[in-house]
């Protein structure tokens, strides 16, 4: 009696050489041709999908002129594949062709003149994209989103955006898994979800998700041999109502899960992709975005230090000097920087003539870090700090292109100059001629208001010095007011030209905003600037204070995220650079900023630290010279470009592992539903299918003249001529199912018996092969290039 579960010839039969069982339609598995139409089709549809989501990257980088190049490379990942899908015989290479087309379109794009007839790569041409590689590594290190659009970043963003294609490209067609291959869009999207103030946009998701379903309605579409279905008005219909009640569930689930999972911050985008945890340190981001940073961070810890200073420093991350009138931004980092942190002079610091006093800091960063380091000013030391961390003499910054200050405990050395108003007044010396331009540099567009309120404020002060004052009094006088808040209802929260003029407007900001009006309107009176990035001072917290062996008093400090601040440093010849205060109720106004403040002698001259601003302490900081302006953005050394390429090494490996991914999740699959039957194929048939392909993975040569009894017993004999155990019933339960028309009784346990047999079988195919074939039987799986159970 035949079971309703089971037609005496299953349509999933396989037909192994005896008995006239009909074969299985060809499935779109790795070695199966997708012939026609169908794979112009899919290779089309995922080349709109690529392209359509990469338009979410327009937050990343200046403009869009990257995009014909970007698709240019994509279309060449596609092409060869959809080639070699074909013929029967090359379709199994079709991912070998996917990275082959890539490489050639970067090559045609970017790198002609080091290939053969313009396209064929050549050793130059790998070191020259190592050379691009580390460019662009260094424009995202030293820059803010959006990063300039340069060249590198242009190959950058082609290479990742074939590489998804690629991705897409083997798990929708390749493997057949189209689903997946959303894995390959959310890619593309992340640089934006995480790097930009704005993150992704509505429409820019709604783009990913119409590519994602037209990829899975066209794998849909057609037939497992490539020719479209001839039922394609009932298809079309249920592909259709499926991706729309698909892509309705997507958008439910996203909106819904970022407003009620715990840790996320508020907003869908991008903030509601941030986690933001409950312990831990905290990364403030080295760009003009402090106050989605003071917003979300507050309360929780960035880092803590111990310091011998009566007075606090401030903690210096990096320095913003390049102002183009939208943002401002880092000068890109020199090349042949120094990794010996160990007598750290600047370019561009006080003359010798200025007294100095000496201070030790050790910083800890409990919790997530960055690659910039936090130090005190005027550093000439940093001692037990593990990895590789490059000195900028110019700028005064520590930066790792590779680590992070994670975890990192570590002594900083500094040498504090001691100022006063006096000497600070004598310092009339125009900048000297070597002092980079891009300390000065201004817009054509400055705002009348911007240019009339510095004109008006420094009217009566006679030396650069008074009117530094002058422009700082101004901003703290009671006409300013502190606020997070007000900017960002008022439409000009940022740090552009635009936003300075209603800034000085509006009289309400925070740091970004007067350290930005500040460091404008001193150069605007002739003052070379730039803005600081790092914490003030912190909390004093009594509990990390410490006595060393020498009797030296180590006073302790909390720094959190509410500590994040920008402040403004101004040239002066003789002294380098000074750090000056301008937002109200926040750090603490230098004493050599007030007239009737006595000279310091040092930090021990003020034990208490009342009124001394921790900043004064420490002036030096970032200072671009022009001897230091021809490295920048120079050439790359071998190390960096060999650390550009390790950023390969990630996606690559990815790469190779979809293969073994694929055979895993298939293996599963099929165990599961010898346990649990759904419609489709038999339990029994299911079975034995996975036991041939686990026998071809570990290098078994199926011959289709065989019965499947002398299948099994030569799979017996490849396995050590004794029979295992569960073969016998798996093969009994095959025949009884395909050739008999039998149904596997018995219910859920005999399913499960079923299920224990193919899995004790399984498990002793690794120890009857030697070493290398299991290797290659775990990233390689030959069931998958040419599939048995067809």
């Amino acid at each position: 009696m035949t079971s309703a579960l089971h037609a005496p010839v299953p349509p999933g039969a396989v037909h192994d050489g005896a008995g006239q069982a009909p074969r299985p339609p060809r499935r779109r598995m790795l070695g199966t041709p997708v012939t026609g139409t169908a794979r112009w089709v899919l290779a089309a549809a995922i080349f709109a999908a690529v392209m359509g989501t990469s338009l979410g990257l327009g937050g990343v980088i200046r403009d869009m002129r990257w995009l014909v190049q970007a698709a240019v490379v994509v279309a060449a990942t596609l092409l060869l594949p959809a080639l070699l899908r074909r013929y029967p015989a090359l379709a199994s290479y079709a991912p070998l062709g996917a990275v082959v087309g890539w490489c050639v379109g970067l090559t045609l794009v970017f790198l002609p003149g080091t290939a053969v007839l313009g396209f064929i790569p050549t050793l130059d041409t790998v070191t020259q994209a190592l050379d691009l590689g580390a460019d662009a590594s260094t424009v995202i290190v030293s820059h803010v989103a959006p990063v300039p659009s340069e060249e590198s970043m242009h190959f950058l963003l082609s290479a990742g955006l074939g590489l998804a294609a690629l991705v897409i490209d083997t798990l929708a067609v390749t493997v057949a898994m189209p689903a997946a291959s959303s894995l390959g869009l959310v890619l593309i999207l992340l640089p934006g979800a995480l790097t930009t103030s704005n993150g992704i946009s509505g429409t820019s998701l709604g783009v990913a998700a119409a590519g994602f379903l037209l990829i899975l309605g066209c794998a849909r579409w057609y037939a497992p041999d490539g020719a479209l279905r001839t039922d394609t008005p009932k298809v079309a219909s249920g592909v259709l109502g499926k991706a729309a009640a698909l892509g309705a569930a997507v958008v439910l689930l996203m909106t819904l899960a970022t407003q009620a999972m715990p840790g996320f911050t508020q907003g869908l985008y991008p903030q509601g992709t941030r986690p933001v945890g409950q312990g831990g340190g905290v990364s403030l981001d080295p760009m003009l975005t402090l106050g989605d940073d003071l917003r979300a961070q507050s309360g929780r810890l960035a880092l803590l230090y111990r310091t011998t200073a009566a007075v606090p420093p401030y903690m210096r991350l990096t320095t913003l000097e390049n102002f183009n009138g939208k943002v401002w931004e880092p000068s890109p980092l020199p090349d042949g920087l120094d990794a010996s942190l160990t007598n750290l002079t600047p370019a561009a610091g006080p003359s010798p003539a200025v007294p100095r006093n000496s201070i030790d800091t050790r910083i800890t960063v409990p919790g997530v870090g960055d690659g910039w380091l936090p130090a005190p000013l005027s550093a000439t030391s940093v001692q037990a700090l593990p990895g590789v961390w490059l000195w900028n003499p110019v700028t005064e910054t520590i930066v790792s292109r590779s680590g992070t200050t994670a975890g990192q405990s570590y002594l900083v050395r500094s040498a504090m100059p001691v100022l006063a108003p006096q000497i600070l007044a004598d310092a009339t010396a125009p900048p000297r001629a070597g002092l980079d331009p891009v300390f000065s540099e201004l817009p054509r567009d400055v705002p009348g208001i911007v240019a009339s309120t510095a004109a008006t404020v420094t009217a009566a002060a006679p030396t650069p010095y008074a009117k530094a004052v002058a422009i700082q009094d101004y901003l703290r006088s009671g006409e300013f007011s502190y606020s997070l808040n007000t900017p960002v209802s008022g439409g000009y929260d940022g740090s552009g030209m635009g936003v300075l003029a209603d800034f000085l407007k509006q009289k309400s900001g925070y740091c970004v905003h007067f350290s930005a009006a500040m460091a404008v309107m001193a150069r605007e009176v002739g003052i070379p600037s730039r803005i600081a990035v790092g914490y003030t001072s912190g909390t004093r917290d009594s509990a990390l204070d410490q006595t060393g062996d020498d009797g030296v008093r180590w006073a302790g400090y909390e720094v959190t995220g509410r500590d994040a601040h920008a402040w403004p440093e101004l040239y002066f010849e003789g002294l380098g650079w000074v750090p000056f205060e301008p937002t109200p109720s926040r750090g603490f106004v230098p004493d050599y900023t007030q007239e009737d403040s006595a000279p310091l002698v040092g930090p021990e001259a003020n034990p208490t630290g009342a009124g001394q601003d921790p900043s004064a302490t420490a002036t030096t900081a970032p200072a671009t010279t022009a001897g230091a302006a021809p490295g920048a953005g120079g050439g790359t050394s071998s190390a960096d470009r060999w650390l550009a390429a390790a950023g390969w090494v990630f996606p690559a490996l990815f790469v190779l592992a979809i293969p073994a991914m694929v055979r895993r999740l298939l293996r599963r699959r099929r165990l599961a539903q010898v346990r649990t039957p759904g419609p489709g194929r038999a339990p029994e048939v299911v079975a034995w299918q996975e036991v041939l392909a686990t026998a071809v993975d570990y290098g078994y040569v199926i011959d289709p003249a065989l019965t499947p009894a002398l299948q099994s017993s030569a799979i017996a004999r490849f396995l050590g001529n004794t029979p295992p155990p569960g073969l016998e019933l798996v093969l009994h339960s095959y025949e009884r199912s395909v050739y008999g028309g039998t149904a596997f009784d018995g219910g859920p346990e005999a399913l499960d018996a079923l299920a224990d047999a193919v899995e004790a079988l399984l498990a002793r195919f690794p120890s009857a092969v030697p070493p290398a074939r299991r290797w290659r039987a775990a990233a390689a799986p030959a069931s998958l290039f040419a599939n048995p159970t067809r």
